[in-house]
């Protein structure tokens, strides 16, 4: 049964501007995103997907609570650490997408999986 879905949108060159300061991709992502994710954007994705994923779960979550990276496929997964989440009984369906500056993602939260 599908409990949430999340989405969001940003603009690459919002975050562009925003990894200037060293700071904020420390703050954004997790050690291991930073290995994989160099670029404005796959940054702006993982930001879209974080964003997606919060809203999905209804519930606030710290940058670092979330870390996103490439499942065996290449597509993207969620890792989840957060007492409000449960992940032996949800599961999170993640997509993300990048189009003329912009980066998207969509989250759908399953539960029962």
């Amino acid at each position: 049964m599908i409990v949430g879905v999340g989405l969001d949108v940003v603009s690459v060159e919002r975050i562009a501007r925003a990894m200037r300061n060293p700071r904020f991709v420390r703050r954004v992502l997790t050690e291991a995103e930073r290995r994989v994710c160099r670029t404005p954007e796959c940054v702006a994705g993982r930001w879209a997907a974080k964003e997606a994923i919060a809203k999905a779960l209804r519930f606030a979550m710290s940058w670092q609570d979330v870390e996103i990276l490439p499942g065996p496929a290449g597509a993207p997964t969620a890792r989840i650490e957060h007492p409000g989440f449960d992940q032996s009984s949800c599961r999170v369906h993640l997509s993300i997408t990048h189009e003329r500056g912009h980066a998207a993602a969509v989250a759908v939260v399953e539960s029962g999986a």
